[in-house]
């Protein structure tokens, strides 16, 4: 049962990825199965991130390079690229976080899963990371259009 429990919150969770980028950046992106690391651990530059309380407390996290985000956020917003600020992309890569937690609530109504999310905020910082310290249950995925990749995580806390 728990095994199925998370197959469909991940589920969940991969589609809303793929659906929100796909319509704000035009961008396909799938979702590599293999990939499930003890912390979060990254060398883009930026994590848009949420708290997620619900029945079970987590912490969402979007993580990607700043070049990706750069790409991401200049489809979002129309601006090119070499006009964006870096308060652009900050601000950017955490309304990600928050249309992907936005859209997995959606796609959870009316199912009991239930649950209220926080404002977003970003992470920066080359090759940062997140560390958690209790044994935090935690899902990552990756998911890639051509080179660009993007990390979701979801630790409950």
């Amino acid at each position: 049962m728990e095994i199925a429990k998370n197959d469909f919150l991940q589920n969940c969770l991969s589609r809303a990825v793929i659906e929100v980028i796909g319509t704000i950046a035009g961008v396909d992106f799938v979702r590599h199965p293999e990939s499930t690391p003890k912390q979060h651990n990254n060398s883009g530059g930026l994590t848009g991130a949420m708290l997620v309380h619900g029945e079970r407390n987590a912490l969402l996290s979007i993580t990607l390079s700043k070049g990706d985000a750069a790409a991401i956020v200049s489809a979002m917003t129309g601006v090119n690229q070499s006009g964006l600020s870096e308060a652009d992309l900050y601000d950017g890569v955490a309304e990600m976080a928050n249309m992907v937690a936005g859209r997995a609530k959606a796609l959870l109504a009316g199912t009991g899963y239930h649950y209220a999310i926080t404002a977003p905020f970003t992470i920066v910082g080359e090759k940062h990371f997140i560390v958690y310290k209790k044994q935090a249950a935690q899902v990552s995925m990756s998911f890639t259009a051509g080179e660009m990749v993007i990390q979701l995580g979801l630790a409950y806390v």
